[in-house]
C-alpha cells in the first residue's frame, strides 16, 4: 500500500472565510504531497455566505487532485442564517426562547450546542465515502467537537484528532470549561484513547492536555501553524521612511483583544500634531461573523485617532500584495499563554518588524523572541505600547540591513510544510505503509 486514503472531516473548508481554513487546506494539501488519496469532508460551501462570508479566491489553494464532499450541515447553523424568510413565527416572535429550544434539541445526540446536528449528514457521508473507497486513515479537525465523533464512525480504521483550540479550557483565560470527571471529560478521554495520535498547535495546549490526560501523552504531537506562500511572497528591502506604516491583517476579534491598549498606546505614540506622522490600516474581520457595532467602525474612520484606518477584508490570495504595502506589523492578539495567534507565523514569514500588543505570558513570545526585528510592549500599558511603536519607527527611519536579512532568514524556517511532513510521515509508518514512492517526497520528507 503506497497511496494510502485519508478522509479528512474538516467542517470548515474553502470557500469558508473561517480562519481555520488555512490549517486546514494545508494539512489536506499536506497529506496529497506525501502521496495520499485524500477526500475531505465538509459541509456545503455556500452556506458560509451568511455565516463567516466566503473567499472564492482561496479555492485556488487547494490541490485539484483532492476529492471534496460536501453535506448538508444538518441544520446546525440554522442560528447564525441571516435570511429572515427562513424564520418560523417561533424564533420572529420569540428570538431567545427560540434559540434555547433550538440549543436544548441540538445537544439530545452530543454535548456540544448547535454543531452537534452535523453528526446525522456527516456520519453518513463518511460512511458512503468509506464504502466507495475503503479508508486508511481519519483525520477530524475540531471545531466543532462532533467532528471527532464522526471519526469514529469507520470501524477498524484509526483516527487522528487535531486541536486547533482546547475543548475542555478557555484558551483565552485559562479557566477550565468542563472537568476530567465530567460526562465530557469522560467522552474526551475516550476520543483521545481510541485515537491513533492528538495534534495540537503549540506545546502550552498540548501539556496542558498531558496533565489532564497523563495516560494519552505519549501519542499527542504538536504539529503548530505556519505561513503558507502565497502569489507574490518575497523578501522585502528595507527602504527609510519618516512616516511609517503599519499594518494589521486578520480578523481582530475586537471584543477578546486589547485594542483599547493599542488606541491609548497609539495616540501617545502618534497621535498629536506635534508628533512625527505615522499610519496604521487595519485589513480583515473585526469578529468572527465580521458584524460589529457602527461604535467599532467609528474607532477607525472617525478621525479620533490620527492615521488609523480599516480597509475591510481581503482575500487570502492577496496577503502579500497588503505586506508588500507596509513597513511594519501590529500583532495585537487576545490574553492568555495558550494563544500564539494564526498570524503569528505569516507575519514573521514577511520580514517585516512586528510590533507585539499582547500579555507577555503568550505563546506568541515563544516564537518571536529570537525574530531580529521584534518590538515588544513590555505591558499593556500605554507607555510601554507606545515606547514599543516608536522603537519601531525608529528601526525604520534607519533601518539596519543585517537586521532585516537576518529576520527573512528566521521567518522563512515557519513554513507550514516544514512541520507538516515529518508529522505525516510517521502517520504513514504507524498504519503500516511503506515511505512514498515519490523521490521529490521522500528528499522533501528527509529535509
Amino acid at each position: 500500500m503506497t497511496r494510502p486514503h485519508l478522509l479528512y472531516i474538516a467542517f470548515a473548508f474553502p470557500p469558508s472565510s473561517a480562519s481555520s481554513v488555512y490549517r486546514c487546506t494545508a494539512v489536506a494539501n499536506g497529506f496529497v504531497e506525501d502521496g495520499w488519496d485524500v477526500t475531505v469532508l465538509t459541509v456545503d460551501g455556500e452556506i458560509w455566505a451568511e455565516l463567516t462570508g466566503m473567499d472564492r479566491q482561496l479555492l485556488e489553494a487547494v490541490d485539484p487532485r483532492i476529492d471534496v464532499v460536501h453535506t448538508s450541515d444538518g441544520g446546525s447553523e440554522e442560528p447564525g442564517r441571516r435570511d429572515i424568510r427562513r424564520y418560523s413565527r417561533f424564533r420572529i416572535h420569540a428570538p431567545y426562547l427560540w434559540k434555547e429550544w433550538f440549543r436544548r434539541r441540538s445537544r439530545k445526540g452530543f454535548p456540544e450546542d448547535f454543531h452537534a446536528l452535523w453528526y446525522k449528514p456527516a456520519s453518513q457521508a463518511a460512511q458512503e465515502i468509506h464504502r466507495r473507497k475503503p479508508v486508511d486513515l481519519v483525520m477530524a479537525s475540531a471545531s466543532p467537537y462532533v467532528s471527532y465523533k464522526v471519526a469514529g464512525e469507520l470501524p477498524d480504521v484509526p483516527y487522528v484528532l487535531d486541536y486547533r483550540d482546547a475543548w475542555s479550557f478557555n484558551t483565552f483565560t485559562g479557566a477550565e470549561i468542563f472537568s476530567v470527571s465530567s460526562e465530557r471529560g469522560q467522552l474526551e478521554h475516550g476520543y483521545l484513547r481510541r485515537a491513533l495520535q492528538s495534534w495540537f498547535v503549540n506545546e502550552p495546549i498540548r501539556d496542558e492536555y498531558a496533565r489532564r490526560y497523563p495516560d494519552v501523552g505519549a501519542d499527542m504531537r504538536v504539529v503548530p501553524n505556519g505561513f503558507d506562500p502565497q502569489p507574490g511572497h518575497g523578501r522585502q528591502t528595507a527602504v527609510a521612511t519618516g512616516q511609517p506604516r503599519f499594518g494589521y491583517l486578520g480578523t481582530l476579534q475586537y471584543t477578546a483583544v486589547p485594542l483599547a491598549e493599542f488606541l491609548a498606546g497609539w495616540d501617545q505614540a502618534f497621535g498629536s500634531e506635534d508628533l512625527p506622522p505615522a499610519h496604521a490600516i487595519f485589513k480583515g474581520k473585526l469578529s468572527p461573523t465580521g458584524l460589529v457595532p457602527g461604535k467599532v467602525l467609528e474607532i477607525f474612520n472617525s478621525g479620533r485617532h490620527r492615521g488609523l484606518a480599516y480597509g475591510g477584508p481581503i482575500s487570502k490570495r492577496e496577503v502579500a500584495s497588503f505586506y508588500h504595502s507596509v513597513d511594519a506589523l501590529l500583532l495585537i492578539l487576545p490574553p492568555g499563554k495558550y494563544v500564539t495567534g494564526g498570524k503569528t507565523a505569516e507575519y514573521l514569514a514577511t520580514g517585516l518588524p512586528i510590533v507585539s500588543i499582547h500579555a507577555a505570558d503568550s505563546a506568541a513570545s515563544t516564537i518571536l523572541r529570537d525574530y531580529p526585528l521584534w518590538f515588544e510592549a513590555k505591558d499593556l500599558s500605554k507607555e510601554s505600547i507606545a515606547d514599543a511603536l516608536r522603537a519601531c519607527a525608529a528601526e525604520l527611519a534607519n533601518p539596519d540591513p543585517q537586521r532585516w536579512a537576518a529576520a527573512w532568514a528566521y521567518g522563512q524556517s515557519f513554513e507550514r510544510s516544514a512541520t507538516l511532513r515529518p508529522a505525516i510521515a510517521e502517520l504513514r509508518t504507524l498504519i503500516g505503509c511503506e515511505p512514498s514512492s515519490d523521490p521529490q517526497t521522500a528528499e522533501r520528507n528527509n529535509s
